[in-house]
Protein backbone atom coordinates (compact mmCIF):
# COMPACT_ATOMS: atom_id res chain seq x y z
CA UNK A 1 0.00 0.00 0.00
CA UNK A 2 1.10 3.60 -0.84
CA UNK A 3 1.31 6.30 2.20
CA UNK A 4 -0.13 9.39 2.08
CA UNK A 5 3.15 12.44 1.67
CA UNK A 6 1.68 14.94 4.05
CA UNK A 7 3.60 18.32 3.20
CA UNK A 8 3.18 20.44 5.89
CA UNK A 9 3.57 24.19 5.04
CA UNK A 10 3.16 27.73 6.95
CA UNK A 11 0.87 30.38 5.40
CA UNK A 12 -2.39 32.26 6.06
CA UNK A 13 -5.76 31.57 5.45
CA UNK A 14 -8.92 33.37 5.28
CA UNK A 15 -11.81 33.29 7.72
CA UNK A 16 -14.89 32.91 6.27
CA UNK A 17 -17.85 33.96 8.64
CA UNK A 18 -21.35 31.40 8.38
CA UNK A 19 -24.27 32.97 8.66
CA UNK A 20 -27.40 31.31 10.27
CA UNK A 21 -31.16 32.50 9.21
CA UNK A 22 -32.82 30.97 12.56
CA UNK A 23 -32.60 28.90 14.77
CA UNK A 24 -34.80 25.25 14.23
CA UNK A 25 -35.59 23.55 17.23
CA UNK A 26 -38.10 20.57 16.44
CA UNK A 27 -38.80 18.87 19.46
CA UNK A 28 -36.50 21.06 22.02
CA UNK A 29 -38.78 22.71 24.74
CA UNK A 30 -37.82 26.31 26.44
CA UNK A 31 -35.70 26.24 29.74
CA UNK A 32 -39.51 27.01 31.44
CA UNK A 33 -40.61 23.57 30.25
CA UNK A 34 -38.15 21.55 32.29
CA UNK A 35 -39.74 18.22 32.91
CA UNK A 36 -38.74 17.04 36.48
CA UNK A 37 -40.12 13.45 35.86
CA UNK A 38 -38.93 11.74 32.75
CA UNK A 39 -40.76 8.60 31.20
CA UNK A 40 -37.68 5.64 29.76
CA UNK A 41 -38.66 3.12 27.70
CA UNK A 42 -36.92 0.00 28.77
CA UNK A 43 -38.65 -2.52 26.52
CA UNK A 44 -40.78 -1.41 23.49
CA UNK A 45 -41.40 -2.00 20.06
CA UNK A 46 -40.01 -5.49 18.94
CA UNK A 47 -38.54 -6.00 22.30
CA UNK A 48 -41.80 -6.03 24.46
CA UNK A 49 -42.22 -8.62 27.28
CA UNK A 50 -45.24 -11.13 27.85
CA UNK A 51 -44.08 -10.99 31.81
CA UNK A 52 -41.74 -9.05 33.20
CA UNK A 53 -40.27 -9.51 37.18
CA UNK A 54 -39.52 -6.60 39.61
CA UNK A 55 -38.23 -7.38 42.72
CA UNK A 56 -37.09 -4.26 46.21
CA UNK A 57 -33.56 -4.14 46.80
CA UNK A 58 -34.60 -1.11 48.54
CA UNK A 59 -37.97 -1.24 49.28
CA UNK A 60 -40.76 -2.66 51.47
CA UNK A 61 -43.74 -4.07 48.58
CA UNK A 62 -45.02 -2.37 45.94
CA UNK A 63 -47.71 0.19 45.27
CA UNK A 64 -50.11 0.20 42.60
CA UNK A 65 -51.89 2.30 40.08
CA UNK A 66 -51.69 4.46 37.33
CA UNK A 67 -49.99 7.96 36.06
CA UNK A 68 -51.60 10.33 34.95
CA UNK A 69 -51.20 12.86 32.13
CA UNK A 70 -48.68 15.16 34.50
CA UNK A 71 -46.51 12.37 35.13
CA UNK A 72 -48.28 12.13 38.63
CA UNK A 73 -48.98 8.37 40.35
CA UNK A 74 -52.70 7.62 41.20
CA UNK A 75 -52.51 4.99 44.21
CA UNK A 76 -54.49 2.29 43.74
CA UNK A 77 -53.81 0.08 46.74
CA UNK A 78 -50.56 -2.20 47.05
CA UNK A 79 -48.54 -5.31 48.57
CA UNK A 80 -45.88 -6.54 51.29
CA UNK A 81 -44.54 -9.38 48.42
CA UNK A 82 -41.37 -8.32 47.49
CA UNK A 83 -41.06 -10.29 44.21
CA UNK A 84 -43.95 -9.49 41.84
CA UNK A 85 -44.56 -10.34 38.08
CA UNK A 86 -46.62 -8.92 35.51
CA UNK A 87 -47.82 -10.54 32.37
CA UNK A 88 -50.24 -9.69 30.05
CA UNK A 89 -53.41 -11.48 30.56
CA UNK A 90 -53.10 -14.74 28.74
CA UNK A 91 -52.62 -18.28 29.62
CA UNK A 92 -49.04 -18.05 30.76
CA UNK A 93 -47.22 -21.37 31.48
CA UNK A 94 -44.79 -21.59 34.87
CA UNK A 95 -41.56 -23.51 34.16
CA UNK A 96 -38.26 -22.74 35.98
CA UNK A 97 -40.10 -20.41 38.12
CA UNK A 98 -40.06 -18.31 34.76
CA UNK A 99 -43.40 -17.60 32.67
CA UNK A 100 -44.06 -18.64 28.98
CA UNK A 101 -47.08 -17.81 26.73
CA UNK A 102 -46.82 -20.77 24.26
CA UNK A 103 -47.00 -24.10 26.12
CA UNK A 104 -43.37 -25.96 27.14
CA UNK A 105 -42.58 -29.34 27.00
CA UNK A 106 -42.83 -29.34 30.90
CA UNK A 107 -44.51 -26.90 33.02
CA UNK A 108 -44.89 -26.73 36.86
CA UNK A 109 -48.36 -24.77 37.21
CA UNK A 110 -50.52 -22.24 34.78
CA UNK A 111 -51.73 -18.63 35.47
CA UNK A 112 -54.69 -19.14 33.16
CA UNK A 113 -56.71 -15.81 32.05
CA UNK A 114 -60.16 -17.09 32.45
CA UNK A 115 -61.91 -16.50 35.95
CA UNK A 116 -65.12 -15.79 37.50
CA UNK A 117 -65.85 -12.77 38.36
CA UNK A 118 -67.92 -12.54 41.78
CA UNK A 119 -71.23 -10.57 42.29
CA UNK A 120 -70.85 -6.97 43.91
CA UNK A 121 -68.28 -3.80 43.03
CA UNK A 122 -66.44 -2.22 45.77
CA UNK A 123 -65.46 0.97 46.00
CA UNK A 124 -61.56 0.42 46.92
CA UNK A 125 -58.66 -1.92 46.60
CA UNK A 126 -59.01 -2.64 50.40
CA UNK A 127 -62.82 -3.18 49.98
CA UNK A 128 -62.25 -5.71 47.23
CA UNK A 129 -59.39 -7.60 48.97
CA UNK A 130 -61.38 -7.95 51.76
CA UNK A 131 -64.01 -9.42 50.01
CA UNK A 132 -61.63 -11.77 48.54
CA UNK A 133 -60.41 -13.11 52.02
CA UNK A 134 -63.37 -14.63 51.77
CA UNK A 135 -63.07 -17.12 49.13
CA UNK A 136 -60.08 -19.22 47.71
CA UNK A 137 -57.90 -18.03 45.00
CA UNK A 138 -59.81 -14.79 44.62
CA UNK A 139 -58.36 -11.53 43.80
CA UNK A 140 -59.55 -7.68 43.48
CA UNK A 141 -59.35 -6.17 40.09
CA UNK A 142 -59.81 -3.06 38.61
CA UNK A 143 -61.63 -2.81 35.37
CA UNK A 144 -62.36 0.39 33.49
CA UNK A 145 -62.62 2.28 37.08
CA UNK A 146 -64.86 -0.04 38.71
CA UNK A 147 -63.48 -2.53 41.55
CA UNK A 148 -64.91 -6.36 41.43
CA UNK A 149 -63.36 -10.22 42.70
CA UNK A 150 -62.76 -12.54 40.58
CA UNK A 151 -61.96 -15.40 41.55
CA UNK A 152 -59.52 -18.66 39.88
CA UNK A 153 -57.95 -19.02 36.85
CA UNK A 154 -58.32 -21.05 34.27
CA UNK A 155 -57.38 -21.93 30.54
CA UNK A 156 -60.70 -21.73 28.98
CA UNK A 157 -64.61 -20.26 29.63
CA UNK A 158 -65.99 -23.90 30.08
CA UNK A 159 -63.31 -24.26 32.92
CA UNK A 160 -64.53 -21.14 34.19
CA UNK A 161 -67.84 -21.81 33.84
CA UNK A 162 -67.54 -25.25 35.44
CA UNK A 163 -65.89 -23.74 38.43
CA UNK A 164 -68.72 -21.58 39.03
CA UNK A 165 -71.10 -23.96 38.74
CA UNK A 166 -69.36 -26.37 40.77
CA UNK A 167 -68.62 -24.09 43.77
CA UNK A 168 -71.46 -22.32 43.70
CA UNK A 169 -70.23 -19.18 43.56
CA UNK A 170 -73.08 -17.67 41.64
CA UNK A 171 -70.46 -15.15 39.26
CA UNK A 172 -70.02 -14.57 35.91
CA UNK A 173 -67.48 -16.58 34.14
CA UNK A 174 -65.25 -14.08 32.33
CA UNK A 175 -61.86 -12.88 30.59
CA UNK A 176 -61.16 -9.43 30.47
CA UNK A 177 -60.10 -7.22 27.60
CA UNK A 178 -56.63 -7.68 25.47
CA UNK A 179 -55.19 -4.49 27.31
CA UNK A 180 -55.27 -6.32 30.56
CA UNK A 181 -52.26 -6.87 32.92
CA UNK A 182 -51.96 -9.55 35.96
CA UNK A 183 -49.85 -8.74 38.88
CA UNK A 184 -48.53 -12.44 40.48
CA UNK A 185 -46.45 -13.21 43.47
CA UNK A 186 -43.12 -14.42 40.93
CA UNK A 187 -43.07 -18.04 40.10
CA UNK A 188 -46.49 -18.70 41.73
CA UNK A 189 -49.39 -18.77 39.67
CA UNK A 190 -51.33 -16.61 42.89
CA UNK A 191 -52.50 -13.65 41.29
CA UNK A 192 -52.20 -10.15 43.11
CA UNK A 193 -53.97 -7.94 41.36
CA UNK A 194 -55.90 -7.34 37.99
CA UNK A 195 -55.78 -4.03 36.06
CA UNK A 196 -57.54 -3.20 32.85
CA UNK A 197 -59.11 0.05 31.49
CA UNK A 198 -58.08 -0.32 27.84
CA UNK A 199 -55.67 1.05 25.54
CA UNK A 200 -55.64 4.68 26.76
CA UNK A 201 -53.49 3.59 30.02
CA UNK A 202 -51.35 0.89 31.89
CA UNK A 203 -50.61 -0.20 35.20
CA UNK A 204 -47.91 1.78 37.12
CA UNK A 205 -46.33 -0.17 39.73
CA UNK A 206 -44.02 1.99 42.26
CA UNK A 207 -41.58 0.36 45.17
CA UNK A 208 -42.69 1.48 48.72
CA UNK A 209 -40.08 2.93 50.49
CA UNK A 210 -38.34 1.58 53.48
CA UNK A 211 -36.90 3.58 56.49
CA UNK A 212 -36.81 6.61 54.44
CA UNK A 213 -34.46 5.36 52.18
CA UNK A 214 -34.82 5.84 48.57
CA UNK A 215 -36.44 2.49 46.96
CA UNK A 216 -34.27 0.38 44.59
CA UNK A 217 -35.73 -1.92 42.43
CA UNK A 218 -34.15 -5.20 40.41
CA UNK A 219 -35.41 -5.67 36.99
CA UNK A 220 -33.99 -7.84 34.25
CA UNK A 221 -30.61 -7.50 36.60
CA UNK A 222 -30.13 -3.43 37.04
CA UNK A 223 -30.87 -1.71 39.89
CA UNK A 224 -33.59 1.21 38.97
CA UNK A 225 -35.26 4.15 41.04
CA UNK A 226 -38.50 5.41 40.15
CA UNK A 227 -41.86 3.46 38.76
CA UNK A 228 -42.47 1.64 36.40
CA UNK A 229 -45.66 1.60 33.79
CA UNK A 230 -46.77 -1.54 31.80
CA UNK A 231 -48.49 -0.72 28.36
CA UNK A 232 -50.00 -3.48 26.23
CA UNK A 233 -50.04 -0.92 23.17
CA UNK A 234 -50.85 -3.63 20.43
CA UNK A 235 -53.02 -6.03 22.68
CA UNK A 236 -49.80 -8.46 23.46
CA UNK A 237 -46.55 -7.80 25.32
CA UNK A 238 -45.80 -5.40 27.66
CA UNK A 239 -44.16 -2.11 26.98
CA UNK A 240 -42.25 -1.57 30.25
CA UNK A 241 -41.60 1.83 31.27
CA UNK A 242 -39.57 4.02 34.22
CA UNK A 243 -40.79 6.47 35.39
CA UNK A 244 -37.86 8.41 37.27
CA UNK A 245 -36.61 11.95 38.26
CA UNK A 246 -34.48 13.37 35.94
CA UNK A 247 -31.57 13.60 38.30
CA UNK A 248 -31.67 9.63 38.92
CA UNK A 249 -31.84 9.23 35.28
CA UNK A 250 -29.01 11.01 34.73
CA UNK A 251 -27.12 8.57 37.60
CA UNK A 252 -28.00 5.37 35.31
CA UNK A 253 -26.42 7.23 32.07
CA UNK A 254 -23.00 8.95 33.30
CA UNK A 255 -21.16 5.51 34.34
CA UNK A 256 -22.58 4.10 31.28
CA UNK A 257 -21.57 6.49 28.51
CA UNK A 258 -18.46 7.60 30.26
CA UNK A 259 -16.17 5.49 32.12
CA UNK A 260 -16.89 6.37 35.74
CA UNK A 261 -13.12 6.33 36.72
CA UNK A 262 -12.70 9.33 34.59
CA UNK A 263 -11.40 12.62 35.47
CA UNK A 264 -14.51 14.63 37.77
CA UNK A 265 -14.52 17.66 35.37
CA UNK A 266 -15.04 15.17 31.95
CA UNK A 267 -17.86 13.25 34.26
CA UNK A 268 -19.78 16.57 35.44
CA UNK A 269 -19.47 17.64 31.57
CA UNK A 270 -21.46 14.68 30.22
CA UNK A 271 -23.74 14.67 33.19
CA UNK A 272 -24.51 18.30 31.89
CA UNK A 273 -24.94 16.52 27.97
CA UNK A 274 -26.85 13.87 29.34
CA UNK A 275 -29.68 15.90 31.60
CA UNK A 276 -29.76 18.65 28.40
CA UNK A 277 -29.94 16.35 25.80
CA UNK A 278 -33.17 14.52 28.12
CA UNK A 279 -34.66 17.71 28.37
CA UNK A 280 -35.04 18.51 24.94
CA UNK A 281 -36.15 15.74 24.10
CA UNK A 282 -39.51 14.55 25.88
CA UNK A 283 -41.59 13.20 24.35
CA UNK A 284 -39.14 11.93 21.00
CA UNK A 285 -40.71 8.37 21.65
CA UNK A 286 -44.34 9.58 22.39
CA UNK A 287 -45.59 6.90 19.49
CA UNK A 288 -44.48 4.18 22.05
CA UNK A 289 -45.63 6.08 25.42
CA UNK A 290 -42.42 7.19 26.81
CA UNK A 291 -39.77 10.25 26.28
CA UNK A 292 -36.37 8.63 25.89
CA UNK A 293 -35.08 5.11 25.08
CA UNK A 294 -32.56 3.82 27.25
CA UNK A 295 -29.94 2.73 23.92
CA UNK A 296 -27.84 4.36 22.07
CA UNK A 297 -30.54 5.52 19.79
CA UNK A 298 -30.84 8.30 22.79
CA UNK A 299 -29.01 7.19 25.39
CA UNK A 300 -27.65 4.49 27.24
CA UNK A 301 -29.12 4.16 30.65
CA UNK A 302 -29.18 0.73 32.81
CA UNK A 303 -30.03 2.19 36.52
CA UNK A 304 -27.70 2.16 39.15
CA UNK A 305 -25.57 -0.74 38.59
CA UNK A 306 -22.16 1.07 37.52
CA UNK A 307 -22.88 4.00 39.63
CA UNK A 308 -19.89 5.20 41.60
CA UNK A 309 -19.82 7.97 44.44
CA UNK A 310 -17.38 9.70 42.06
CA UNK A 311 -20.12 9.34 38.83
CA UNK A 312 -23.22 10.02 41.48
CA UNK A 313 -21.26 13.41 42.68
CA UNK A 314 -20.35 14.47 39.48
CA UNK A 315 -24.52 14.55 38.77
CA UNK A 316 -24.88 16.01 41.98
CA UNK A 317 -22.52 18.99 41.71
CA UNK A 318 -24.13 19.74 38.66
CA UNK A 319 -27.74 19.10 39.38
CA UNK A 320 -30.37 21.42 38.03
CA UNK A 321 -28.06 22.86 35.59
CA UNK A 322 -28.43 22.45 31.39
CA UNK A 323 -26.75 23.73 28.50
CA UNK A 324 -29.10 26.66 26.80
CA UNK A 325 -28.66 29.17 23.74
CA UNK A 326 -30.80 32.08 23.59
CA UNK A 327 -32.59 30.91 26.40
CA UNK A 328 -33.23 26.88 25.11
CA UNK A 329 -32.59 23.80 26.08
CA UNK A 330 -29.54 22.69 23.72
CA UNK A 331 -29.67 19.41 21.79
CA UNK A 332 -26.93 18.12 23.22
CA UNK A 333 -24.83 15.59 21.57
CA UNK A 334 -22.17 14.01 21.87
CA UNK A 335 -20.20 11.14 21.20
CA UNK A 336 -16.70 8.72 21.92
CA UNK A 337 -14.26 10.65 19.64
CA UNK A 338 -13.90 12.66 16.86
CA UNK A 339 -10.64 11.98 15.74
CA UNK A 340 -9.01 15.71 15.23
CA UNK A 341 -12.74 17.76 14.24
CA UNK A 342 -16.20 17.89 15.17
CA UNK A 343 -19.00 18.66 12.53
CA UNK A 344 -21.42 21.48 12.11
CA UNK A 345 -25.27 19.56 12.75
CA UNK A 346 -26.22 20.07 9.66
CA UNK A 347 -23.43 18.23 7.54
CA UNK A 348 -24.15 14.81 9.44
CA UNK A 349 -27.72 15.65 10.36
CA UNK A 350 -30.32 17.24 8.87
CA UNK A 351 -30.44 20.50 11.10
CA UNK A 352 -28.55 23.74 11.65
CA UNK A 353 -28.00 24.29 15.44
CA UNK A 354 -26.16 27.23 15.77
CA UNK A 355 -24.31 25.72 18.95
CA UNK A 356 -23.22 22.83 17.41
CA UNK A 357 -20.31 24.08 14.94
CA UNK A 358 -17.59 22.41 14.27
CA UNK A 359 -14.16 22.50 15.82
CA UNK A 360 -10.77 21.86 15.36
CA UNK A 361 -9.93 18.97 18.45
CA UNK A 362 -6.21 19.31 19.72
CA UNK A 363 -7.18 18.09 23.09
CA UNK A 364 -8.11 14.35 21.86
CA UNK A 365 -4.46 13.54 20.63
CA UNK A 366 -3.72 13.69 24.40
CA UNK A 367 -5.16 10.44 25.19
CA UNK A 368 -5.72 6.95 24.02
CA UNK A 369 -8.78 6.45 22.22
CA UNK A 370 -8.36 3.36 20.25
CA UNK A 371 -9.29 4.71 17.35
CA UNK A 372 -6.90 7.37 16.63
CA UNK A 373 -6.45 5.70 13.44
CA UNK A 374 -7.90 3.42 11.35
CA UNK A 375 -7.66 2.16 7.95
CA UNK A 376 -9.80 -0.70 5.29
CA UNK A 377 -8.70 -1.36 1.48
CA UNK A 378 -12.02 -2.12 -0.39
CA UNK A 379 -11.65 -4.24 -3.67
CA UNK A 380 -14.19 -2.56 -6.32
CA UNK A 381 -16.00 -5.95 -6.07
CA UNK A 382 -16.28 -5.57 -2.29
CA UNK A 383 -17.88 -1.58 -2.76
CA UNK A 384 -20.06 -3.41 -5.70
CA UNK A 385 -21.44 -6.18 -3.47
CA UNK A 386 -21.95 -3.94 -0.08
CA UNK A 387 -24.31 -1.95 -2.79
CA UNK A 388 -25.82 -4.58 -3.79
CA UNK A 389 -26.32 -6.67 -0.32
CA UNK A 390 -28.19 -3.11 0.90
CA UNK A 391 -30.60 -2.92 -1.72
CA UNK A 392 -28.98 -1.12 -4.77
CA UNK A 393 -29.58 -2.14 -7.88
CA UNK A 394 -25.78 -1.41 -8.85
CA UNK A 395 -23.69 -2.44 -11.97
CA UNK A 396 -19.60 -2.70 -11.44
CA UNK A 397 -18.25 0.31 -9.15
CA UNK A 398 -15.88 1.97 -11.53
CA UNK A 399 -14.90 5.13 -9.10
CA UNK A 400 -16.02 6.67 -6.19
CA UNK A 401 -16.55 10.78 -6.11
CA UNK A 402 -15.63 11.67 -2.31
CA UNK A 403 -16.37 15.39 -1.16
CA UNK A 404 -15.63 17.36 2.49
CA UNK A 405 -16.51 19.72 4.50
CA UNK A 406 -14.82 22.57 5.40
CA UNK A 407 -13.66 20.54 8.82
CA UNK A 408 -12.06 18.07 6.84
CA UNK A 409 -14.63 15.27 7.21
CA UNK A 410 -16.84 12.97 4.91
CA UNK A 411 -19.83 14.80 2.97
CA UNK A 412 -20.57 12.85 0.53
CA UNK A 413 -19.84 9.64 -1.91
CA UNK A 414 -20.64 9.02 -4.53
CA UNK A 415 -20.36 5.61 -6.74
CA UNK A 416 -20.45 5.38 -10.45
CA UNK A 417 -21.12 1.78 -11.99
CA UNK A 418 -19.99 0.61 -15.54
CA UNK A 419 -23.78 1.79 -17.16
CA UNK A 420 -22.60 4.97 -15.87
CA UNK A 421 -25.64 5.29 -13.34
CA UNK A 422 -24.83 7.27 -10.27
CA UNK A 423 -25.41 6.74 -6.55
CA UNK A 424 -24.79 9.42 -4.05
CA UNK A 425 -24.84 9.21 0.07
CA UNK A 426 -24.39 12.26 1.83
CA UNK A 427 -23.94 13.61 5.52
CA UNK A 428 -24.31 10.49 7.82
CA UNK A 429 -25.11 7.92 5.30
CA UNK A 430 -21.92 8.68 3.74
CA UNK A 431 -20.25 7.63 7.08
CA UNK A 432 -22.12 4.39 7.13
CA UNK A 433 -22.73 3.01 3.42
CA UNK A 434 -19.45 0.86 3.31
CA UNK A 435 -20.00 -0.19 6.83
CA UNK A 436 -19.66 -3.84 6.74
CA UNK A 437 -19.68 -6.67 9.73
CA UNK A 438 -20.03 -9.36 7.09
CA UNK A 439 -16.67 -8.09 5.42
CA UNK A 440 -15.28 -7.03 8.59
CA UNK A 441 -14.74 -3.46 7.36
CA UNK A 442 -15.98 -0.35 9.00
CA UNK A 443 -16.04 2.70 8.73
CA UNK A 444 -16.12 4.18 12.51
CA UNK A 445 -16.57 7.72 12.12
CA UNK A 446 -17.31 10.83 9.67
CA UNK A 447 -13.63 11.19 9.83
CA UNK A 448 -12.53 9.62 6.58
CA UNK A 449 -10.67 10.13 3.46
CA UNK A 450 -10.84 7.57 0.53
CA UNK A 451 -7.93 6.97 -2.46
CA UNK A 452 -6.61 4.42 -4.86
CA UNK A 453 -3.17 3.09 -3.81
CA UNK A 454 -2.39 4.13 -7.24
CA UNK A 455 -2.71 7.67 -7.01
CA UNK A 456 -0.02 10.58 -5.93
CA UNK A 457 -1.16 10.40 -2.51
CA UNK A 458 -0.28 13.98 -1.94
CA UNK A 459 -2.25 16.04 0.52
CA UNK A 460 -1.60 19.83 1.38
CA UNK A 461 -1.83 20.24 5.48
CA UNK A 462 -1.64 23.36 7.23
CA UNK A 463 0.60 22.58 10.71
CA UNK A 464 -0.17 18.87 11.19
CA UNK A 465 -1.57 15.96 9.42
CA UNK A 466 -4.95 16.23 10.65
CA UNK A 467 -5.35 20.03 9.36
CA UNK A 468 -5.99 19.15 5.58
CA UNK A 469 -6.89 21.99 3.18
CA UNK A 470 -10.14 21.17 1.52
CA UNK A 471 -10.73 24.83 -0.38
CA UNK A 472 -7.25 25.87 -1.71
CA UNK A 473 -9.24 29.06 -2.77
CA UNK A 474 -8.80 30.27 0.92
CA UNK A 475 -5.19 29.81 1.15
CA UNK A 476 -3.11 33.70 0.61
CA UNK A 477 0.55 33.76 0.59
CA UNK A 478 3.07 36.73 2.24
CA UNK A 479 5.42 37.71 -0.80
CA UNK A 480 8.06 40.93 -0.20
CA UNK A 481 7.08 44.28 1.11
CA UNK A 482 4.00 42.48 2.70
CA UNK A 483 2.26 41.79 -0.71
CA UNK A 484 -0.49 39.36 0.06
CA UNK A 485 -2.03 37.11 -3.04
CA UNK A 486 -4.67 34.10 -3.26
CA UNK A 487 -2.97 30.83 -4.11
CA UNK A 488 -6.35 30.34 -6.06
CA UNK A 489 -8.55 27.15 -6.72
CA UNK A 490 -5.56 25.57 -8.94
CA UNK A 491 -2.59 25.40 -10.69
CA UNK A 492 0.84 24.38 -9.19
CA UNK A 493 2.63 25.76 -6.68
CA UNK A 494 6.07 25.25 -4.77
CA UNK A 495 6.14 24.97 -1.05
CA UNK A 496 9.31 24.48 1.27
CA UNK A 497 9.64 21.07 3.11
CA UNK A 498 11.73 19.09 5.28
CA UNK A 499 13.54 18.20 2.28
CA UNK A 500 13.54 21.23 0.12
CA UNK A 501 10.92 23.21 -2.66
CA UNK A 502 8.54 21.09 -3.69
CA UNK A 503 5.83 21.00 -6.86
CA UNK A 504 2.37 20.69 -5.78
CA UNK A 505 -0.57 20.56 -7.71
CA UNK A 506 -3.50 21.97 -5.49
CA UNK A 507 -7.34 21.96 -6.99
CA UNK A 508 -11.06 22.84 -5.91
CA UNK A 509 -13.85 20.64 -5.43
CA UNK A 510 -13.36 17.10 -5.23
CA UNK A 511 -11.81 14.56 -7.86
CA UNK A 512 -12.85 11.23 -8.98
CA UNK A 513 -11.43 8.25 -8.00
CA UNK A 514 -11.34 5.02 -10.07
CA UNK A 515 -8.92 2.11 -9.75
CA UNK A 516 -9.26 -1.78 -8.62
CA UNK A 517 -9.13 -1.20 -4.65
CA UNK A 518 -9.35 1.70 -3.01
CA UNK A 519 -8.21 2.45 0.74
CA UNK A 520 -10.10 4.05 3.16
CA UNK A 521 -8.48 5.68 6.39
CA UNK A 522 -9.61 7.69 9.24
CA UNK A 523 -9.93 8.38 12.61
CA UNK A 524 -12.23 8.65 15.61
CA UNK A 525 -15.92 7.04 16.77
CA UNK A 526 -19.29 8.40 16.38
CA UNK A 527 -21.02 10.76 14.29
CA UNK A 528 -18.60 13.62 15.38
CA UNK A 529 -21.39 15.73 16.09
CA UNK A 530 -21.39 17.98 19.91
CA UNK A 531 -18.81 16.61 22.43
CA UNK A 532 -15.95 14.51 22.29
CA UNK A 533 -16.16 11.76 24.96
CA UNK A 534 -12.28 11.00 25.03
CA UNK A 535 -11.95 15.29 24.14
CA UNK A 536 -13.69 15.74 27.65
CA UNK A 537 -11.29 13.29 29.28
CA UNK A 538 -8.26 14.81 27.55
CA UNK A 539 -9.36 18.50 28.68
CA UNK A 540 -10.32 17.73 32.18
CA UNK A 541 -6.19 15.81 32.81
CA UNK A 542 -5.30 19.49 31.14
CA UNK A 543 -7.00 20.75 34.32
CA UNK A 544 -10.00 22.16 32.28
CA UNK A 545 -13.42 22.43 34.37
CA UNK A 546 -16.34 20.98 32.93
CA UNK A 547 -17.73 24.74 31.95
CA UNK A 548 -14.59 25.27 29.71
CA UNK A 549 -15.04 21.51 28.39
CA UNK A 550 -19.36 22.59 27.63
CA UNK A 551 -17.91 26.09 26.16
CA UNK A 552 -15.43 24.53 24.00
CA UNK A 553 -17.71 21.77 21.89
CA UNK A 554 -20.92 23.90 21.82
CA UNK A 555 -20.33 27.04 20.52
CA UNK A 556 -22.22 30.37 22.28
CA UNK A 557 -23.76 28.37 24.95
CA UNK A 558 -24.71 29.39 28.35
CA UNK A 559 -25.12 26.50 31.53
CA UNK A 560 -27.43 27.26 33.96
CA UNK A 561 -30.15 26.31 35.74
CA UNK A 562 -33.89 27.09 35.65
CA UNK A 563 -36.96 28.62 36.65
Amino acid sequence: MKHKKFITIFILTALLAVLFSGFFSTGAQGSEGVVQTVKIGLFFGDNTLPSANLQNKIGSGFMFGFYDSGRNFNYLGETEETKITMMKDWNMYISGGAYYDKKPDSYSGVVGCYHVKLPGVYGSFQEASQAAAAYENAFPAYYNGVWNVCAGNYTSYDEALSANDSYGLGGEPMTASEYCITVTVTGTNKILFEYDCGSGTGLAVVPKPENEEKPETWFKGFRYNGGFQYLRLTGKDLTVINYVDIEDYVKGIVPYEMDPSWPIEALKAQALCARTYGASHIGLHKSYGFDLCNTVCCQVYQGQNRATEISNGAVDATAGQYILYDGQFCKTFFHSSDGGATEDSENVFHEALPYIRGVRDDYEKTVNTGYSNWSFTYTADEITWILQAKGYNCGNIVSITPTYTAMGNIYSLKFTDDNGRNWTFSKYDASCILYSSTLKKYTYSMRFRIETPGGSGTVLCINNANNTVEDPGTLYAIGSGEYIASLGGTGEVTVLTGAGLEDIKISGGSATLSADSYIVSGSGWGHNVGMSQYGAKAMANLGYTYEDIIKFYYTGVTIGGVI
